[in-house]
């Protein structure tokens, strides 16, 4: 097991939001050392994309994966804010 005690409310918000892209989906099983590395490593990359596409109008289909795995522009912009608060720059 990992040596994190408990995961943080921030990474928690990621894990509830990004775990209903197929992508992700795996994530809500994992252990927290795994959850770390792919918010840090794959997920702030998406979640980097998603915004440059709903921002600078940057083409990475981002936004329909996100709607069509039911994921709102609130949801989106939440896992936003809490990468941020976790210091991963977007």
């Amino acid at each position: 097991m990992s040596d994190f005690s408990e995961i943080s409310a921030e990474e928690a918000e990621i894990v509830r939001i990004m775990s209903k892209l197929p992508e992700f989906s795996y994530l809500e099983g994992v252990d927290l050392k795994t959850i770390k590395h792919e918010i840090t490593h794959k997920i702030a990359q998406v979640l980097r994309e998603y915004y440059l596409e709903n921002t600078r109008n940057h083409k990475t289909d981002w936004t329909s994966k996100f709607k069509k795995a039911g994921i709102s522009d609130d949801d989106g912009k939440s896992a936003i804010s809490s990468a941020r608060r976790l210091g991963i720059e977007i």
